[in-house]
């Protein structure tokens, strides 16, 4: 979305401004406040600190030192040494750091914040800054320390309301899809999607922010280590909705804190590719070192300051984070660090949230696959459920999935639910799936058969296809397809049915495959079978409209070119040329299997002229071939 975020600052430039905002805003922009999320004052010129940074963290910052839905901030009832965090993004492109100061430009990412603490864009007025990356080697040299706080999430992001993207996108098929490796959603395996020959538009966060680094880095850990080029795609601003939104075809990568608080209206995050990060504020180490700003930077972001407190829990989750829990309990929420945080143990049992998939599959069986999501990977159990009744042992969650067969399944509707129960209960909360409906149906059956698998170009090749519903001859049509083509509907008789497949099918390997459609009654069912074509011969015969001429008269033929065994309907086409020894005296072009071609003139008369004809195939479902040799009397 584009955010109109505007300073509370009550200063002439900044307040005419804002005033320019409002009486320009559309209705529906009058109708919804724009969002807030710089500081409510103009930070003093000594006592507050001052940060700039990361989009991901600007609203959690912004709760935190502000306050949020009557949580108090750590801001409440002070006018100094208060905590102020600037937005990363705003319709005022530049801010004003500290009373009397002159307006900067607005720093946007976690890279562009540490960059105002130190080398060439060193800002003295700036004393920490968002990120949602780990410090880099040149950040680490240049003696910045960060404070781990939170834990946020990355996930793959589209459109909610109209996305043409499968339900899960794993990390290998991620690679492919940001390295241009995959160009349509159909290139995906398995998609079964609306539109598999649409464009996928994949956008990365700008460049400069900690979520770029962070996804880059997830890109080459999910490539087996190696770099992912991916400066084909479009840049757009990380965690905004405005490029996905109403574009079924985009797809980013998300905070996931983000996804479900700010944007849970325009986007959903999709199942597969998953990563965790800490989220950090970062500070210079020489500031910690200082008697006066090291204490009052620690009393913010230290593992006794504010942010790592229990009264900063709910601002924290508010924002879509988990916050991390301090060394005292396990965790390393405000221990100054400088490589990036891996182990994630936060304030309280990590929420899960289960979901169920059941599908109703033929012969009477029931696949129902779980999925449990939790910030870390979630140690425990699913129980899956018929109408609360329990179904079998309890399946381990691997890798956040658990999945089990039901066979011999009563006809009828099914209402179906898993529940997850962690091995620690400390660790996890349990949760459960919303319920399933699976209507289970009597079994079909279909079976394909071809008489010849094998056979050249040009043969057509008859298939007989049998189905049956528990047992029984189907009735009404079965739809039968060659690989991925358009299905052709053949009418059953007595549950039989007899299709031939073109002889123009063209060499190389193909599936035939037949489907009965399921009804109300009766599930779908569908079978395969393999039909090679191979290249045909063919034959070429031509003659001399008048095999006896003089010399001042053209030679004129008429060539008919055949693939041996073809049905007459496929014909073949090319190109034929005429020799007399070596010396060409014609050629010319076969359509359809024939061709008419006038010769060079033989001026030397009494003379027998051996012709012989080459035809050269345009096509590689057929062979060329030369003809017997021909006579030409000139006289």
């Amino acid at each position: 979305m584009i955010r109109q975020r505007v300073s509370l600052v009550a200063v002439g430039a900044l307040v005419a401004t804002a005033a320019l905002t409002a009486g320009l805003a559309t209705s529906a922009s009058a109708a919804s406040p724009p969002t807030i999320y710089d500081p409510s004052f103009i930070p003093d010129a000594g006592t507050d600190l001052v940060g700039v940074g990361s989009d991901t963290t600007e609203i959690v910052m912004h709760y935190l030192s502000e306050g949020h839905a009557g949580v108090a901030g750590f801001n409440f009832e002070k006018s100094s040494n208060r905590l102020a965090s600037f937005a990363a993004l705003s319709d005022t492109p530049t801010i004003v750091l500290r009373s009397g100061e002159a307006p900067v430009n607005r720093p946007n990412g976690s890279g562009n914040g540490k960059k105002t603490l130190y080398g060439p864009g060193n800002n003295v007025s700036v004393n920490f800054a968002r990120s949602s990356s780990s410090l880099n080697t040149a950040e680490d040299s240049a003696g910045l320390r960060q404070f781990p706080f939170a834990v946020d999430g990355l996930k793959l992001a589209v459109s909610k309301t109209a996305s043409n993207a499968p339900a899960s996108i794993s990390p290998a098929e991620m690679v492919k899809i940001y390295d241009g490796t995959y160009h349509v959603w159909g290139d995906i395996p398995g998609y079964a999607g609306p539109a598999p020959t649409a464009l996928i538009k994949p956008y990365v966060p700008q460049s400069g922010s900690g979520t770029y680094s962070f996804f880059v880095a997830q890109l080459q850990a999910a490539n087996s280590g190696v770099a992912v080029n991916i400066s084909g795609n479009s840049e757009t601003q990380e965690h905004s909705d405005v490029d996905v939104k109403d574009n079924p075809n985009a797809i980013v990568p998300f905070s996931t804190a983000r996804a479900k608080t700010e944007s849970a209206a325009t986007v959903k995050v999709l199942a597969g590719f998953k990563a965790y990060r800490a989220i950090y504020n970062v500070a210079r180490g020489a500031d910690l070192s200082d008697a006066t700003l090291g204490p009052k930077l620690t009393s913010v972001f230290g593992e006794g300051g504010f942010i790592c407190s229990a009264a900063a829990k709910p601002l924290i989750e508010a924002a879509g984070f988990d916050q991390l829990a301090r060394p005292v309990a396990g965790g390393a929420c405000g221990v100054s660090r400088t490589t990036a945080l891996s182990a994630f143990v936060t304030t309280s049992q990590v929420d899960t949230d289960t979901t169920l998939a059941a599908e109703s599959i033929n012969n009477n069986k029931v696949t129902l696959a779980a999925s449990v999501d939790a910030s870390t990977d979630p140690d425990g159990a699913v129980t899956f459920k018929d109408d609360g009744a329990t179904i079998g042992a309890a399946v381990p969650v691997v890798d956040g999935k658990a999945t089990k067969t039901l066979s011999l399944v009563a006809l009828g509707d099914h209402h179906y639910s898993a529940e997850f129960t962690p091995s620690d209960i400390l660790a996890f909360n349990a949760s459960a799936s919303p319920t399933e409906t699976v209507t289970v149906k009597t079994a079909s059956n279909v079976a394909v058969g071809l008489l010849n698998e094998t056979g050249t170009y040009g043969t057509t090749r008859l298939v007989a296809i049998s189905a049956n519903v528990d047992g029984e001859a189907a009735t009404g049509s079965v739809k039968v397809k060659v690989d991925s083509g358009n299905p052709s509907t053949v009418t059953l008789n007595r549950g039989v049915a007899f299709v031939s497949i073109p002889g123009t099918t063209v060499v190389g390997a193909h599936t035939v495959t037949a489907t009965l459609a399921g009804t109300a009654v009766h599930s779908e069912a569908s079978d395969s079978a393999p039909l090679v074509v191979t290249k045909a011969k063919t034959s070429t015969k031509f003659a001399f409209v008048d095999p006896t001429i003089s010399a001042a008269t053209t030679p004129k033929t008429i060539t008919r070119v055949t693939i041996i065994g073809a049905s007459a309907t496929v014909k073949p086409s090319g190109t034929i040329t005429f020799k007399y020894g070596s010396k060409t005296v014609g050629t010319g072009t076969v359509t359809n299997g024939v061709a008419k071609v006038s010769l060079a003139r033989q001026k030397k008369k009494s003379t027998v002229y051996g012709i012989r004809a080459t035809f050269t195939s345009s096509s590689s479902n057929y062979s060329g071939s030369i003809s017997a040799t021909v006579n030409l009397r000139v006289s």
